[in-house]
């Protein structure tokens, strides 16, 4: 062999031997938001080429400023060397970030099965839906329509009042405190001023409900002997059992605990919440039935009226004991207008239109 073909046949094996450009090893420092599946969609190899190269145990949780060895890749930054080179990933495209939500609803451990997967994916719907179920049983709020307005049904006489609750200093209307004074009066026609605090309270609860009709179901109630409280807030024109149309009670009561200084009574087994104004807030439940005797939830509540208190507005109790004076007034009732002690208002055969009490 001559001379010259033994150098061409040494330069030839010498350059076989060397690495190759087109399947070099590049150096790719990771930075905030790459992943995987981004990096290898970057430099075009497959992902797990990359957990292999690198000996990666947790791909969903890459440490930013970490390098990663990216295997069998072109260099086109310098094609005449094989030595390693940094490389900075562009920022992320569309493709990378969807890549990379993709892998946030992976599973870290990369032998997970995909029935777990699913069982994931499954298990946030599940959750999100019981946020929801619990947002629409315990809030019911909306934006208010008319902000300030209470509109109020008296169930028993189906009364209705657009009732404009403040005056121009902010303070409850006196014509709002009358207005409440004759809808909140008793069965037999007795009347009490009611408490201005009481009034704000609901025009709070309308507010947060949308300015949906408040249902009265009773307010007033002068002493008897047979109520279990003996001093219930309702002889004093500072209590009220009511109901909020088109929101269930539950809701209703869960709304009335978070106002200050207020008595909260839940009846499950009836058809309102109880709320009263307090120095100091309390709650209560009353599991029994009109009728029956209190069965609260624990003992020494602080608890305002019994279910078998409420005889107003169709509420069905038992007959009331007909040797007690249930129309006995409490200290400052009157008569309300066109009714006295011992008869019972007339009830209108038709709803008084809705019209604003409050207008001259």
């Amino acid at each position: 062999m001559g001379l010259r073909a033994f150098v061409a046949v040494a330069v030839l094996a010498a350059a076989s031997a060397l690495p190759s450009v087109a399947a070099a090893d590049v150096q790719h420092t990771i930075g905030r938001g790459h992943t995987i599946e981004a990096i290898a969609n970057r430099y075009h190899v497959t992902a797990k080429a990359i957990i292999e190269a690198n000996h990666l145990k947790d791909v969903k949780h890459l440490r930013v400023g970490d390098v990663l060895t990216i295997p069998g890749v072109k260099d086109k930054s310098d094609t005449t060397t094989s030595k390693a080179k940094t490389h900075e990933a562009p920022k992320p495209t569309a493709e990378d970030r969807a890549a990379n939500a993709a892998a946030e609803r992976r599973p870290a451990s990369a032998d997970t099965t995909a029935s777990s997967s699913r069982s994931e994916r499954k298990g946030e719907k599940v959750a999100k839906a019981g946020k929801t179920n619990g947002r629409e049983t315990t809030t019911f709020a909306m934006k208010a329509k008319t902000p300030g307005v209470i509109h109020v049904h008296r169930i028993a006489t189906t009364e209705q009042y657009d009732v404009h609750v403040g005056d121009r200093r902010g303070r409850v209307s006196p014509v709002a405190l009358k207005t409440f004074e004759k809808m909140m009066r008793s069965p037999n026609g007795m009347a009490h001023p009611i408490e201005p605090r009481l009034v704000a309270l609901l025009s709070v609860v309308s507010n947060h409900f949308g300015s949906r009709k408040i249902e009265v179901v009773s307010g007033f109630r002068p002493f008897t002997p047979t109520q279990f409280n003996p001093h219930s807030n309702h002889m004093h024109g500072k209590a009220i059992d009511f109901r909020v149309a088109g929101v269930p009670n539950e809701a209703l009561r869960d709304f009335c605990r978070t106002l200050k200084n207020v008595g909260c009574g839940y009846y499950p087994n009836s058809v309102f919440v109880h709320m009263d104004v307090r120095d100091q807030s309390a709650f209560w439940i009353d599991y029994s039935k009109p009728g029956e005797a209190p069965r609260y939830n624990a003992p020494g509540l602080d608890a305002d009226e019994g279910t078998s208190d409420v005889h107003d507005d169709g509420h069905p109790t038992t007959a009331p004991d007909p040797s007690s004076d249930a129309t006995a007034p409490s200290p400052g009732a009157t008569p309300s207008p066109g009714a006295t002690p011992t008869e019972t208002p007339s009830v209108p055969s038709t709803a008084t239109p809705s019209a604003d009490p409050t207008a001259p």
